[in-house]
């Protein structure tokens, strides 16, 4: 079962009240001007206020550097003196030059106000773009049992807004980290690097929903946006679409893509059940309720795509995750994920489920790779389309092309250790081996003692031939594996292997004749075995498994050219490599 997330303390800022200015009257005395004119600036050249939501008109703030940068922005507009006292004639004569000359200055003013305010859209949208955060809404239903629908809302709306191009939304995972948690909204907001955050509850009592949505600044915690809605079930969709759509215009990010996965609401709830399972990540137990749930609901609607994607998710997922033979199962995902995209080709949940099956199961590297191009473009801020495609470029030995796409992943996903172990597996790939030791250590502060991390930290110092520090984080492994009946035959070769490389042949050569005996039962991930056997410098091993990783369609055949530098291979055994790339 995976660690629990652990989000890193993050200090309070202590400055923000020296930046903001909370009357007419204080931005005036730091303008220079008079109140009324501070308010025509406002009005007709872009000054940068803010307004309190549920406050009186006039009851407004703004912070300096936002008043600096507007004063900056104004610095080719000259103020025109006081005229002189003239004789009535020659003022008359000199009215109307005066009054062109006004008129210029109006209309500059006017174009360099115009010019600011696409300057601040511009930064909103672009080098600086809004960012968002949508924090698991509560369930506050009587019976304290629609947690599955809250999440589903709140995973719908996360979805939602990361379909929007000028908008960062932060992913499921780093999102939920915070689930059940009493944070300050500022610390939020700082962890995440995202300058908003949306919280809500959910009362759902039969058929009749009360939704709670409020977004809020986390520069210094106020609120932007907050609504209550009273609605029936059967308006679920119209409700998503508009609470999304209020926070995208909050945001100034555009237009929500519309969808309406559905018009079965029975089949939706059923859906809602099945992702719930499925985030759970707990193989297998977690992703075959998902299957069960997602297959009663394309019961309901067959013709529902989003269903199926998640069908094909939780097949090939289970393979993913080491728990069955990939052949017993990815033929059902790759069933799910065809007829996913032959509903609707523009789901971008469905060309990623394809893909997935393309890349673990085909071995198909180039189809994948399309497959995941699609789906970035119909969800261009989805960070787990984007960590599946640099898997695609993995596979493609474009090393650090997959670096750079799983970092960007990783940004719209901080808090999970998924993104994590993926960065530390590709910096090991590249052979830097301290620059992966630093990030792990990292990852390590907020995952303690996860077995995956502490695998590739064993990895690591054995790139770096240090066999002690190897050793103590396989000792670390070995500890967390003694909480549970048997250390799972995924694992296994790891143990067998550092066994092997510190010379204890005995004990490595127990661990082959354990995976044998277990192998009826329980799966056996082949590629995992490999090092093991040439650490062993045992050539008919290492031709048995790369033979079995062929036959039974290793998910992680694709990347079997990665492994090579990593492992202990000999002449003889890279020569049975390359009989397979």
């Amino acid at each position: 079962m995976p660690e629990p997330l652990r989000p890193m303390p993050v200090p309070r800022r202590n400055d923000e009240g020296e930046d903001r200015l909370d009357s007419w009257k204080e931005l005036a005395a730091y303008l220079g001007r008079e109140v009324r004119t501070v308010q025509g600036w406002e009005k007709n050249e872009a000054l940068p206020i803010h307004r309190h939501q549920h406050v009186r008109l006039g009851s407004v703030y703004a912070f300096k550097p936002e008043l600096d940068a507007w004063r900056e922005s104004r610095k080719g507009v000259v103020e025109s003196p006081a005229p002189l006292d003239q004789p009535a004639s020659e003022a008359a004569k000199s009215r109307l030059p005066m009054r062109l000359l006004a008129a210029a200055g109006l209309i500059l003013i006017a174009i360099l106000g115009f010019v600011f305010w696409k300057f601040r859209s511009a930064g909103l949208a672009g080098s600086t773009p809004s960012s968002v955060v949508v924090l698991p809404f509560l369930d506050l239903s009587p019976g304290k049992d629609q947690d599955f629908f809250s999440d589903g809302l709140t995973e719908e709306i996360i979805d939602a807004l990361s379909r929007v191009p000028n908008l960062r939304v932060v992913a499921r995972t780093s999102a939920f980290a915070f689930k059940g948690k009493a944070n300050d909204i500022r610390q939020i907001g700082q962890q995440l690097n995202v300058n908003t955050v949306l919280e809500g509850s959910v009362r759902k009592d039969g058929d009749q929903l009360r939704i709670t949505a409020q977004l809020n600044r986390v520069s210094d915690g106020t609120h932007l946006w907050s609504r209550t809605f009273d609605r029936q079930f059967r308006d679920i969709f119209a409700v998503q679409r508009e609470i999304s759509q209020a926070i995208a215009g909050q945001l100034r990010a555009g237009q929500v893509p519309h969808r309406e996965p559905t018009t079965n609401l029975e089949a939706y709830r059923l859906y809602q059940e099945g992702r719930y399972f499925f985030n759970q990540h707990v193989p297998p137990d977690s992703y075959r309720k998902a299957i069960e749930r997602y297959q009663q609901a394309i019961d309901r609607d067959p013709k529902f795509a989003l269903a199926y994607s998640g069908l094909a998710d939780s097949y090939a997922y289970l393979a993913e995750n080491f728990a069955v033979h990939p052949k017993e199962v990815m033929p059902k995902a790759k069933e799910a994920a065809e007829k996913a995209v032959a509903l609707d080709d523009s789901l971008g949940e469905a060309h990623t489920s394809l893909g997935i099956v393309k890349l673990d199961y085909e071995w198909d590297r180039e189809g994948a790779q399309r497959e995941f191009l699609r789906a970035m473009q119909l969800n261009p801020g989805s960070g787990y389309v984007r960590h599946w495609y640099a898997h695609s470029l993995e596979a493609q030995n474009r090393l650090p092309e997959a670096i750079k796409e799983m970092r960007a992943a990783h940004d719209l996903d901080p808090l999970s250790v998924v993104m994590y172990w993926d960065i530390g597996n590709e910096l090991i790939w590249s052979r830097k081996f301290d620059e992966a030791l630093e990030h792990l250590k990292k990852a390590s502060d907020l995952f303690p003692n996860h077995p995956i991390l502490l695998i590739e930290q064993a990895a690591a110092y054995y790139g770096k031939h240090d066999l002690q520090s190897e050793r103590r984080a396989l000792d670390s492994l070995q500890a967390v594996f003694s909480a549970m009946p048997q250390t799972p035959a995924a694992f296994l070769g790891y143990l067998g292997g550092g066994a092997a490389h510190e010379g204890r042949l005995d004990a490595a050569r127990r661990v082959l004749d354990e995976l044998e005996q277990r192998r009826p039962k329980e799966y056996a991930e082949p590629l995992l075995v490999l090092d093991l056997c040439a650490a062993l410098h045992d050539h008919k091993c290492l031709a048995l498994w790369l033979e079995r990783g062929q036959e039974e369609r290793s998910a992680l055949w694709v990347y079997l050219p990665l492994l090579k530098p990593s492992l202990s291979f000999d002449a003889e055994a890279e020569a049975q490599l390359a009989k397979y790339h």
